[in-house]
């Protein structure tokens, strides 16, 4: 395993983002087709990530690991989509377009999984004082591995739920 990264992520408009490009791909493009609305895998190279919290930041972590990992019964939202990268410059990027190096290699076609907890709690923080925040943290895993279908693996929050239901999808 390896962590790329794990901190803290600056999200706007609950967007966050995997480039193997110069730009964070169109939300319309990245989820035409799919059935999960949390991460958009339509366009060559890059990933649209959706998260809870609509501003501020979210507790995010991201690792490359050499194979699928069991699914840890923590997470609340679980989506999978495949993703090959366009060059060896590939980085999550927050909303400020801040780059995070990942460590994945060009043509290599990879498994994703988008994990999340909280994210009702982050879409509905309204800045009460007293509160510990991150309130939302994400997990972004791949690992090499033939290109398939994304799917939904675990769906239990209201704000997931609109986005797979109503979200870019729909559209």
């Amino acid at each position: 395993m390896t962590a790329a990264f794990d901190g803290l992520l600056s999200v706007h408009y609950s967007q966050a983002y995997v480039v193997s490009g110069d730009e964070p791909p169109d939300p319309v493009r990245a989820f035409a087709g799919q059935v999960n609305g949390l991460c958009g895998a339509r366009v060559p190279g890059a990933l649209f990530l959706v998260t809870g919290r609509n501003t501020g930041e979210v507790g995010f972590r991201a690792e490359v690991v050499d194979g699928p990992p069991p699914v840890d019964p923590r997470w609340e939202e679980v989506v999978e989509v495949s993703f090959t990268a366009l060059s060896d410059d590939v980085n999550l990027m927050d909303w400020h377009q801040e780059a995070y190096p990942l460590p994945l290699r060009e043509s290599v076609t990879y498994r994703v999984r988008y994990c999340a907890r909280g994210m009702d709690a982050g879409k509905t923080y309204l800045g009460e004082p007293g509160v510990t925040l991150p309130l939302d943290h994400y997990l972004l895993l791949f690992w090499p591995a033939p290109a398939e279908a994304d799917r939904i693996v675990r769906r239990t929050s209201r704000i997931a739920a609109y986005w797979h239901d109503e979200g870019f999808v729909a559209g």
